[in-house]
């Protein structure tokens, strides 16, 4: 049996187009048709930054999926860029995208629609 070794969890990713920002918690609320790649490709946007989402619950009905997903340690505007990229994606119809738990910054919300 192989050695098991510690190894550290990598270090929040930094988001080098705001430096200067705080980290933030977002909100994403997805309507999208309902296709079984969906889910994956939607998690995969917070992978491939090195975000685990805090809380993820998604919901299908009548051919269409709902998912909200909350994530923390990144900056408003890594947020939005990950929101653009979901709404890019073919079977998405609608992102909602809300700042929350965030003592110095106002209360945000975006709404960003495919069309």
């Amino acid at each position: 049996m192989p050695n098991l070794e510690a190894v550290a969890a990598p270090e929040l990713r930094p988001d080098t187009w705001s430096p200067a920002t705080t980290s933030c918690c977002a909100r994403y609320q997805v309507l999208a048709e309902a296709e079984p790649a969906l889910l994956c490709q939607v998690l995969n946007l917070f992978a491939m930054q090195y975000l685990t989402p805090q809380n993820a619950i998604v919901s299908r009905q009548d051919g269409l999926m709902a998912i909200d997903v909350t994530v923390d340690g990144l900056s408003w505007h890594r947020a939005q860029v990950i929101g653009e990229k979901m709404r890019n994606l073919i079977d998405v119809c609608s992102v909602e995208l809300e700042q929350i738990h965030t003592p110095q910054a106002a209360h945000q919300h975006v709404a960003l629609v495919a069309g």
